[in-house]
């Protein structure tokens, strides 16, 4: 008697600002000079989850894909960009995002930047709540198998701590770069960084950066078409 074929459910929770951040420097700032392409980018995530799970591709199936950002209020805008040219093309790009994120049947998650009226910075600490409040509420009524959070904050290593007791498997692609970039005021250097800590709590902890700097170099299929050409 043949024993059920069993599905591995996955679901995929982005930090929508970090991912954008891991975006502009593939796009502007990396060798390969291309930005996400989200198909691709989703069937890696399926193929990993199929290694590291010892199952098939087709039984791996992403069956929620989230989307969490903060972004300026309305109120705020004028203030952040005063330059009307530069606030329609800040709109635009936005807009462009979520129509990205309906066509690929993404939900998206959005919250008002919390804005120090003093020093005029901004806080995501409520989003990063909700990303978590969120994910926990799904794990119990929805029942997947593994959850891929896309994220750098150490903060998320409390949600995989409860993840990991309540049996679901946790996979976070994290990145850790270093580069230089060219502003007004001369060259600054940024970085990207993933919590080790937050790596640490996870069953699947995936280097994202040294895997695709070395499938570019391999021309490996998979990681190749993550990208848009």
């Amino acid at each position: 008697m043949h024993e059920p074929v069993k599905v591995t459910r996955i679901a995929m929770f982005i930090d929508g600002s970090f991912f954008l951040q891991v975006n502009t420097f593939y796009k502007y700032h990396h060798h390969i000079g291309k930005s996400f392409y989200y198909s691709g980018f989703t069937d890696y995530v399926r193929h990993k989850v199929a290694q590291l799970e010892h199952s098939r591709f087709n039984l791996c199936q992403v069956i929620e894909a989230h989307w969490f950002r903060g972004r300026y209020p309305t109120s705020a805008l004028e203030h952040r960009y005063p330059d009307s040219q530069r606030r329609l093309e800040v709109l635009t790009n936005e807009r462009k995002m979520e129509d990205t994120l309906i066509y690929q049947g993404i939900v998206s998650h959005y919250y008002p930047l919390q804005v120090d009226p003093d020093t005029g910075e901004t806080q995501e600490k409520s989003i990063n709540v909700w990303f978590a409040t969120e994910a926990l509420g799904l794990a119990a009524s929805k029942q997947f198998d593994v959850m891929v959070i896309i994220g750098g904050d150490g903060e998320y290593r409390h949600l995989v701590g409860k993840l990991n007791g309540m049996g679901i498997r946790v996979m976070v692609l994290g990145w850790n770069v270093n580069y230089d970039m060219e502003t007004a005021s001369g060259t600054r250097n940024r970085y990207i960084k993933t919590s080790q800590l937050l790596m640490d709590e996870c069953s699947y902890p995936v280097w994202l950066d040294k895997i695709i700097d070395q499938g570019i170099e391999d021309q490996d299929r998979l990681v190749m078409n993550m990208f848009n050409y």
